[in-house]
């Protein structure tokens, strides 16, 4: 019998099997949407797998709505990975404005620019780079925190657009759980009024009524 994989473990586990072999799930092919390489499946299985234990949808209306949540959860895991990569490909410009914020007294923006390219290169491989970066931050009071700051500053339109497809995306999906829960209260409801009626014999042809019915038909 498999053991239950809470939701706050799933995360943990795509990542673990983000290099795994391909395997077949009912709703991989919701997850490409022609922009980028569609994941491995066995991810989607994860996810799938631990969102249909905790919602245990019930028929294939259920079930449409749990891919459903499914493709737009991965979606919104793959938005989140997508911010921090433009920041951090924003790195080395990031770096190479603040040194020439930084430069000496009396150095102009032109004469600044061509070194601090080279040293914000360098800086990622360069133990003697990383020194001089240091000890010019330090100067002002800063740490490589401000490269950070000022990667994020120069990213912020693109992150201000995917924080807009973030929010229309989570909407979707607690539309989507909403569903779930409209869908069952509507189904259970309908059970009720039909087993009230079955008990208070609305609707619901009596045995001697329907032996009547055959006699007289004879």
């Amino acid at each position: 019998m498999a053991t239950r994989q809470p939701l706050a473990q799933t995360g943990a586990t795509i990542r673990r099997l983000a290099t795994k072999n391909r395997c077949q799930c009912p709703c991989a092919g919701h997850w490409h949407h022609g922009r980028s390489p569609a994941p491995s499946p066995n991810i989607s299985c994860v996810l799938c797998d631990a969102f249909e234990q905790e919602i245990k949808p019930r028929g294939i209306i259920e079930q449409m709505y749990v891919h459903d949540i499914c493709s737009i959860v991965w979606e919104i895991l793959r938005l989140r990975r997508c911010k921090v990569v433009i920041i951090n490909s924003a790195f080395r410009s990031a770096l190479a404005n603040l040194l020439v914020q930084l430069r000496q007294p009396g150095q102009q923006d032109f004469e600044a620019w061509d070194p601090a390219r080279k040293l914000a290169h360098a800086w990622f491989t360069d133990k003697e780079a990383k020194k001089q970066v240091s000890e010019t931050l330090g100067r002002f009071d800063l740490d490589e925190s401000a490269i950070e700051a000022e990667a994020v500053r120069k990213s912020s339109s693109e992150l201000e657009l995917l924080d807009r497809m973030l929010t229309s995306l989570e909407s979707r999906r607690n539309k989507a759980l909403g569903c779930v829960a409209e869908y069952r209260a509507s189904l259970a409801q309908q059970l009720r009024e039909s087993t009230e009626r079955i008990i208070d014999g609305k609707g619901v042809l009596r045995l001697e009524d329907a032996a009547s019915e055959r006699s007289t038909a004879a």
